[in-house]
């Protein structure tokens, strides 16, 4: 199973070539953890921080032409209190425009530390589990 969400690209997400600036895949990222974590969770009480993000460009996105983009999210490796999420920016076409791997760890603000994932939580992310052979690549 894979989490699709749909993304708007804003003209202020652009330079001045009509490019989408290399920042705004951050905030992209962002808007598709946060469109999953609604879906399955319903609010933000599942403290799901952002412990790190790596991001591969593959194809420009450029404004007006992609203003509608799909993400495709699911997990790639869950551990104890981590998961790896990988997504996929795709063009309406189904044109790969940028990949991220970002690793979210479950935290407990009273610790101030990383706890293990509560097992309502790791039964949502094991459905979107895939190992990275078995995701179908778009163009």
């Amino acid at each position: 199973m894979f989490h699709e969400s749909s993304i708007r690209v804003r003209f202020r997400d652009t330079d001045m070539y009509g490019h989408v600036n290399n920042a705004s895949y951050a905030t992209f990222m962002e808007e598709a953890r946060i469109q999953f974590i609604e879906e399955h969770f319903g609010d933000f009480s599942i403290p799901l921080i952002l412990a790190s993000a790596a991001y591969k460009f593959i194809s420009q996105t450029k404004f007006p032409e992609h203003r509608d983009i799909i993400s495709r999210m699911w997990v790639r490796k869950l551990g104890h209190s981590s998961a790896d999420m990988v997504t996929h920016l795709l063009a309406q076409d189904g044109t790969r425009l940028c990949e991220c791997v970002l690793t979210v760890v479950h935290f407990d603000y009273e610790a101030q530390k990383a706890a293990r994932i509560p097992d309502d939580v790791r039964r949502v992310l094991e459905r979107y589990l895939h190992a990275e052979e078995d995701v179908p690549y778009d163009k």
